[in-house]
C-alpha cells in the first residue's frame, strides 16, 4: 500500500511537493533495517528519523512486556490512583536519573513532557509565594515540541512557530552556542562566553521575578548534534542558582544513551532541576515521556494541577521497563559511546579533504557534518543540496537526515563497527557526487 496525496492519512510536517516527490511507506523493521511497501530494504541511520529507535526494531521482549500488560492492566488514570508499573518506572528512574532528580510523571510524547515541565516550573514558584514567574528562556535554534507552552520555547522551524502565533506569552531568547557559525562572530575561548551571559542579560532586563525557568538541550539538535563548548553548562547553572531560576534539561533526544551516556547533561557536570525524557525511553516501541524533578521541587509542589488521560500509562510503563533492562543488561550505553566514538574518527578521517564539509562533530550514536558551499566563509548549504544528498543515499540503500545546515546521524545502538565500515563508502560517495552536481570538484 503506497502513499500518495489521495491517502486519508495527514503526514506531519509533510509538504504537498514531498508527497508528490515520493514517500517511502514504511512496513517492516529489524535490527538496523527497514523495508518499505515495494520490497525496498534501507539501513535505518537515523532510527526513525526522530532518532527514538535505541534498541533496533523487532525486540520480542518489548512485544511480550506490552502484551503481558494489557492482559494483566491496560489503563488506570494518572489522577487519584496509582498502578505499579508507573511506580517501578519511576523507582527505576531515580536509580539513574543525573544528580537529585528522583520524581516523575509520565506523559505521552516529548512535546508533552517539555509543556509539563514548565507547568511543574510554575507550580513550584506558585507554591513558593513567587507566583508572578511565568517567563521561560530558550535559545535560537532550539526545539522544545510544539504544545502551547512548549511551542513559545520554539527557537527553531520559526514558520512553525509564528503560524500559531499569538500563542502563549512568556517566551524568551537567547543566542545558542553554535561556535561554527558564532551569533556574535567570536571565537571560543576568547568570547568569554558571551552567549552564556546572554542569559543573565535578558533575565535582568525581563525582571527576575518574572523568570521561571531555563531550557535547553544539552546537545542540540537544531543545528545537527551540536555540544556547546565544556564551561558552556556550568555558566548557565550558576546564573540560574543566582536568579532562582531553575534549569530544565531537555533530554528528549539525549537521554538514554544517544551520546554515549544515561543522559546528555552527564557529559558537562552539572545538576539540572528538572530533566524531560521521551523517545529512547521506550526505544519507540509505544508512546511514553517523562519529566524528572528534585524532592525540593516536587515536596513545594502541593498539587499537580494537570491531567493527560494516557499520563502514567501502565502499558508504556510496562514497555519502558523492558528497554531500559535491555539497555542495561547489553551495555548499550557503552556501545553507543564506544561505535560513536569510531564513526565520529571514520567521519573526520573520510570527510576532512571534503571541499563541502566544514565540521564534523557529535556524541554517541549522534554524529553530524555540517555542510558549506565555501569552508572559508562557513555559508550555509541550500536546503535543495541537502535534500539531494540525502535522496542519493536513499538510492543506494540509507536513510539519512538533514537538520539545519548539516546532515545527522543517529543509527540504532545495536549498529557496529563493520555497519560503519560499509556505510563510510557509500556516503563518501553521495557527498562527491553532489560537490560535483554544485561545481565543487570536477
Amino acid at each position: 500500500m503506497n502513499y500518495d496525496r489521495t491517502s486519508n492519512l495527514i503526514l506531519h510536517r509533510t509538504s504537498r511537493k514531498e508527497i508528490e516527490d515520493g514517500i517511502l511507506t514504511i512496513v517492516k523493521g529489524q535490527g538496523i533495517h527497514v523495508e518499505d511497501s515495494n520490497g525496498n530494504r534501507y539501513v535505518d541511520m537515523d532510527s526513525g528519523i526522530t532518532r527514538p529507535v535505541g534498541l533496533g526494531y523487532g525486540r520480542q521482549e518489548v512485544a511480550q512486556a506490552v502484551y503481558d500488560q494489557i492482559m494483566e492492566c491496560s489503563y488506570v488514570t494518572p489522577c487519584a490512583r496509582s498502578n505499579e508499573p508507573a511506580m517501578k518506572l519511576a523507582a527505576k528512574l531515580a536509580e539513574i536519573a543525573p544528580g537529585k532528580i528522583n520524581r516523575f510523571t509520565f506523559e505521552c510524547s516529548g512535546s508533552e513532557a517539555v509543556e509539563s515541565a514548565m507547568k511543574m516550573a510554575k507550580l513550584y514558584h506558585y507554591y513558593n509565594g513567587d507566583k508572578a514567574r511565568y517567563k521561560v528562556v530558550s535559545r535560537q535554534g532550539a526545539y522544545h515540541g510544539v504544545n502551547g507552552l512548549g511551542l513559545r520555547a520554539l527557537g527553531t522551524v520559526l514558520p512553525m512557530r509564528l503560524m500559531f502565533d499569538p500563542g502563549a506569552s512568556g517566551g524568551l531568547f537567547i543566542p545558542s552556542p553554535y561556535c561554527y557559525r558564532c551569533f556574535y562572530k567570536l571565537s571560543h575561548p576568547d568570547c568569554g562566553l558571551k552567549c552564556a551571559e546572554h542569559l543573565e542579560e535578558i533575565i535582568n532586563s525581563e525582571g527576575p521575578e518574572l523568570v521561571s525557568a531555563f531550557i535547553g538541550e544539552p546537545v542540540q539538535q537544531g543545528f545537527g548534534s551540536y555540544s556547546p563548548p565544556p564551561d558552556y553548562w556550568p555558566a548557565i547553572r550558576k546564573i540560574c542558582d543566582k536568579y532562582g531560576v531553575l534549569l530544565i534539561s531537555d533530554e528528549v533526544i539525549c537521554g538514554f544513551g544517544r551520546t554515549g551516556k544515561m543522559f546528555g547533561i552527564e557529559h558537562f557536570g552539572i545538576e539540572p532541576d528538572m530533566i524531560t525524557a521521551a523517545k529512547c525511553l521506550t526505544s519507540g516501541y509505544v508512546p511514553l515521556s517523562a519529566v524528572g524533578v528534585t524532592d525540593a521541587i516536587a515536596d513545594k509542589v502541593e498539587n499537580f494541577m494537570h491531567l493527560h488521560t494516557y499520563g502514567n500509562h501502565p502499558v508504556a510503563c510496562a514497555a519502558a521497563l523492558a528497554v531500559i533492562d535491555i539497555y542495561q543488561k547489553e551495555d548499550m550505553v557503552e556501545k553507543s559511546r564506544v561505535v560513536g566514538d569510531y564513526l565520529l574518527q571514520a567521519m573526520q578521517d573520510g570527510l576532512k579533504d571534503l571541499p563541502s564539509v566544514g565540521e564534523v562533530r557529535g556524541k554517541g550514536l549522534w554524529v553530524s557534518a555540517d555542510m558549506t558551499p565555501d569552508r572559508k566563509t562557513r555559508a550555509v548549504m541550500p536546503g535543495a543540496n541537502l535534500n539531494s544528498i540525502v535522496n542519493r543515499a536513499m538510492a543506494k540503500g540509507y536513510l539519512i537526515k538533514a537538520m539545519g545546515s548539516a546532515i545527522e546521524l543517529a543509527p540504532p545502538y545495536t549498529f557496529a563497527k563493520e555497519d560503519v565500515d560499509a556505510f563510510m563508502p557509500v556516503f563518501v560517495s553521495c557527498l562527491k557526487e553532489e560537490e560535483k552536481a554544485m561545481g565543487l570538484r570536477k
